[in-house]
């Protein structure tokens, strides 16, 4: 009984132990949740926090889908030291800092990690902008392997975005600032291109940083729409290179050339160049879509289809130059140059670009009271009164006065001095955009930069070539209009433009800036037209703002033109005959022969033809070579600091490389190149190379 006694007296006290335990963890439980809820809830926040993240940026294509702009995503290891155990800190330590010695090249990481455990470290820096495959080495590394909860092991991620072509396009391009506005596609398509966000937990660790509670390489990052662009990289390249070496050889202030599809308006190219603080040349502003300034000669093309379509004037209407001066009213206007001829007509006026011969038939048609509302009124039915409408942001509206609106500062000099380009302003691309109207046959293009949106495989958006006016002016008209640009280029101002690779269009400008002030004139040179002539593709428009030495748009801005039609042709012709040669080759008992250049390229060229080939080379530049029935495409090395072996590539690869080695280039005949000036593998000193074509 005594026995049973004191079982039931133990197992009372355990009980009571049991429930006097139980009450202490409930009235824990009650202060915590209940009374101490907000004081604990407010700690707890501070060290643990769902956090916004935002998703990777998408990227920017061009039309061959090379990147233009991209996110990389780089990472950051930091170690707890406080985490390990002793056992396993005494035991893998030393291993650990001679591995780190090794991959860092850093000879004190036994005396780093000392300090750190002695410190009671909790985010001791390990490595920091390291891509991905470099992670995983150092999470294979003695303590560190045993993960976050075991070893310490931090991982944090940031990312960068890049534009792999440097200054092509750069500001059409544009940049995404965290702390600026954003400019270019990068700003117009910012909501496609930055994607959800996303909660993500995390924890604050020593020093206020926050990092990712779960392991951030199991997590899977969630990324932003791409953005596929109708820049073509290798014209871009061309229009870059050439309005460089322009804006370089006059000491201009800026300079923008656009090249544009005829048929859809799809913009190919679009360089800006403008002075940098330190007096270099950069991206520093999108002249062709921005920069609102009087055009000059190159509207005198608006001008001239108002007074055609009036019908009171022809190719062969009489014209009085006056030898190149006359006055109108209280002002005095010139021609660029005192020629002598008086009695002429509008092809020849058009042809040496008389401001005297325009601006007075412009003044006959257009002068009185009705005439010149009748004069504005075709402008805004050409459209030319709109912005183009291009996709990204910045472009001005034109600026065109009105008579009636305007007549404040409507002027009895207004009608001749707007024929020729004065007294409205207008920015590059609208100029360029007449031009491409006029090749087109009178059917407006709008110019668009992006072709399509897409969410991994998935096209979200596409941007079709859309037809902003079917038909400006008659099509007798626009063929006139084509016969007086192509005049231009024969006989007039633009003569210096003939070339046996192509037939070209267009007309000069050389606009007087600020004109009203006191001082040394200032000019901008351009040019605006299209090729070939005969079967217009491309349109193409040069400004130089404010050259030195010479000014005059057929000596500054026209070989720019020229220089990118004849490359653009080349680019062309290579393909074609790529192709032809290979089809050929096909048909009979032979395998296309070796060949060297851009290897996207030659993997079009394959598939097309329906070639087999090996690829056995992750380089962009490559050599390729018959074997049995394959052709094996194996990497072509190109150091910057050496002279390279550009025998048999093509004009155009050639060209990439070598300007973008800082090598001038100056070329001779057709086709793929044979002979080079400088011996391949010599320093490259910058000297200019002279390449013959077979």
């Amino acid at each position: 009984m005594d026995r049973r006694k004191e079982l039931l007296v133990r197992a009372y006290v355990v009980m009571f132990t049991f429930v006097v335990f139980a009450i202490i963890i409930l009235y824990r439980v009650f202060l915590i949740s209940v009374v101490e809820r907000d004081q604990w809830k407010a700690k707890g926040a501070d060290h643990i926090q769902w956090r916004t993240e935002m998703a990777d940026r998408g990227s920017i294509y061009s039309d061959d889908m090379s990147l233009l702009a991209t996110t990389l995503p780089f990472f950051e290891i930091r170690m707890d030291t406080k985490t390990s155990k002793q056992k396993l800190w005494d035991a893998q330590m030393p291993k650990l800092a001679e591995k780190l010695n090794h991959i860092q090249g850093v000879g004190d990481w036994y005396a780093r990690l000392t300090k750190a455990r002695k410190d009671k470290n909790q985010f001791l820096l390990i490595a920091r902008n390291i891509d991905a495959d470099l992670v995983e080495a150092y999470k294979s590394l003695p303590i560190l392997k045993e993960g976050k909860y075991r070893g310490g092991m931090i991982v944090t991620r940031t990312s960068r975005r890049e534009k792999p072509f440097g200054q092509l396009a750069s500001r059409t391009i544009g940049a995404d600032r965290e702390n600026a506005t954003k400019v270019g596609l990068e700003e117009a398509f910012d909501i496609q291109l930055k994607g959800p966000e996303e909660q993500r937990l995390m924890r604050q660790v020593a020093g206020g940083v926050w990092v990712p509670y779960h392991d951030l390489m199991e997590h899977e990052v969630k990324r932003g729409d791409d953005v596929h662009t109708t820049i073509n990289v290798t014209m871009q390249d061309i229009a870059h290179q050439a309005l460089k070496s322009a804006v370089t050889k006059y000491e201009a202030l800026a300079g923008t050339a656009i090249v544009m599809e005829v048929k859809t308006g799809a913009v190919k190219a679009i360089a800006n160049l403008g002075r940098t603080s330190g007096g270099g040349l950069a991206e520093v502003y999108n002249y062709a879509v921005g920069r609102n300034t009087e055009p000059g000669s190159t509207f005198k093309l608006a001008s001239t289809l108002a007074m055609l379509e009036s019908g009171e004037v022809d190719l062969d209407t009489k014209v009085n130059l006056n030898g190149g001066k006359k006055k109108f009213h209280n002002l005095t206007m010139y021609d660029s140059h005192q020629h002598g001829i008086t009695f002429s007509n509008l092809e020849e006026a058009f042809e040496i670009s008389s401001n005297v011969g325009i601006a007075t038939l412009a003044q006959e048609v257009f002068g009185d009271k009705e005439g010149r509302k009748k004069f504005i009124k075709y402008l805004h039915d050409f459209g030319f009164s709109k912005p183009v409408g291009i996709q990204i942001k910045g472009e001005p509206n034109p600026y065109i006065k009105d008579p009636v609106k305007d007549k404040k500062v409507w002027y009895g000099t207004t009608i001749p001095w707007m024929a020729h380009g004065y007294e409205l302003h207008m920015t590059p691309l609208q100029v360029l955009n007449i031009y491409n109207t006029v090749a087109n046959g009178g059917k407006m293009m709008k110019p668009y930069l992006v072709s399509s949106v897409q969410r991994r495989s998935e096209i979200v958006k596409n941007y079709k070539p859309q037809v902003l006016n079917h038909r400006i002016v008659s099509t007798n008209t626009a063929k006139k209009a084509q016969k007086l640009l192509e005049g231009v280029v024969e006989r007039g101002t633009a003569k210096n433009l003939r070339s046996d690779m192509v037939t070209m269009a267009g007309k000069t400008g050389t606009a007087v800036v600020g004109y009203a002030e006191e001082g040394e004139r200032r000019y901008n040179a351009s040019f605006a037209g299209y090729f070939p002539s005969e079967t217009p593709k491309y349109s193409i428009m040069v400004v130089i703002y404010e050259p030195q030495g010479k000014y005059y748009g057929g000596s500054v801005a026209a070989p720019v033109f020229k220089e990118i039609a004849e490359k653009i042709t080349y680019l062309d012709l290579e393909i074609q005959e790529e192709i032809a040669y290979l089809n050929e080759s096909l048909d009979g008992p032979k395998m296309p022969s070796s060949g060297v250049g851009y290897k996207k390229d030659y993997q079009t060229i394959f598939d097309y033809v329906d070639l087999g080939y090996k690829n056995k080379s992750k380089s962009t530049w490559v050599e390729v070579d018959p074997f049995e029935s394959k052709m094996i495409i194996d990497a072509k090395k190109i150091k910057r600091s050496l002279v390279p072996d550009v025998r048999g590539m093509g004009v155009r690869d050639a060209l990439y490389v070598l300007e973008n080695l800082g090598i001038g280039v100056s070329i001779e005949g057709v086709g793929k190149v044979i002979t080079q000036s400088l011996t391949p593998g010599k320093k490259n000193d910058g000297k200019p190379i002279k390449l013959v074509l077979n």
